[in-house]
């Protein structure tokens, strides 16, 4: 069920005012770079604090302080499903670097501060976005770039070559090699 910018603000306020300090890191940044107002996939975050690992009771206190039910990402990581005011559910999972789940820590630093609503939220760049989207090349992940190519040869997404090269320098060497090679596949100039 799609759920709208009024209710993406409104659980991205109520886990602010939890205490949980984050940065939006899935798809949500793309679909807010091309202004949508209704949105259908996950909400994805990066938790700066507490840390969804070590201070997992924090989550526990959080889902049950708000009436939501939590379970567990396939990284074990905290899995919100939220009931919005409109009737909607969404779900939010919360993320930190675990495995191979890596977000460059210089990627978190730099993410931009965004009004969405009367709220202020921190967001990976567009640019952020596609290579991690790259270095992690699942088949719905590479699915998802073409996605985006389109809506930059559409003019609909704007991007800074110069940010996604420099963002591949933040890359492990042999993640670099794989995700320059991917988006040179799909058209990206890097």
């Amino acid at each position: 069920m799609a759920y709208t910018l009024d209710d993406l603000a409104w659980v991205l306020s109520r886990l602010q005012q939890r205490g949980v300090k984050f940065v939006v890191i899935g798809s949500t940044v793309i679909d807010l770079e091309l202004r949508r107002r209704s949105f259908e996939d996950d909400i994805d975050i990066f938790a700066l604090e507490p840390s969804p690992l070590v201070e997992e009771d924090a989550y526990r206190e959080i889902a049950s302080g708000e009436g939501w039910d939590l379970s567990y990402t396939a990284l074990g990581t905290p899995k919100f499903v939220v009931k919005v005011p409109s009737g909607a559910e969404v779900i939010v999972e919360v993320y930190e670097n675990i495995h191979d789940f890596y977000v460059p820590p210089e990627m978190i630093e730099t993410a931009p501060t965004k009004r969405i609503k009367g709220v202020s939220v921190r967001l990976l760049r567009p640019e952020d976005y596609i290579v991690l989207k790259a270095k992690a090349a699942r088949d719905t992940d590479i699915e998802d770039l073409r996605i985006i190519k389109e809506y930059v040869d559409e003019r609909r997404l704007r991007i800074d070559e110069r940010i996604l090269r420099a963002d591949l320098q933040l890359l492990p060497e042999e993640d670099r090699r794989l995700a320059e090679s991917k988006l040179r596949d799909l058209g990206f100039r890097v």
